[in-house]
């Protein structure tokens, strides 16, 4: 469990992502998430606040997807919360 500021929140997740299968994004509030699963060649991705969308993406367009979300549920956030975790993944 890490607090990150936003700013440096994309860098951080993808450089995390190399060394867990699940990371989970949470605003300070923790009342609005993004999860990442990694699956094989792919990304999962699960937006559950503002939008409930699910993603599945390459690591190619991985970066321009998230910085969406990001700036999408977390427009006022300055912090941001980041679970690692090697466990299952559940919608």
């Amino acid at each position: 469990m890490s607090l990150i500021d936003k700013d440096n929140a994309l860098n951080w997740v993808i450089k995390a992502l190399d060394k867990n299968f699940l990371l989970e994004i949470k605003s300070y509030k923790r009342n609005r998430t993004i999860k990442i699963f990694k699956k094989g060649l792919y990304f999962q991705i699960v937006e559950n606040g503002f939008w409930k969308e699910n993603f599945q993406v390459k690591k190619e367009e991985l970066r321009k997807i998230l910085k969406k979300l990001i700036r999408r549920e977390f427009p006022r956030s300055h912090k941001l919360w980041i679970f690692k975790a090697k466990g299952e993944f559940k919608l």
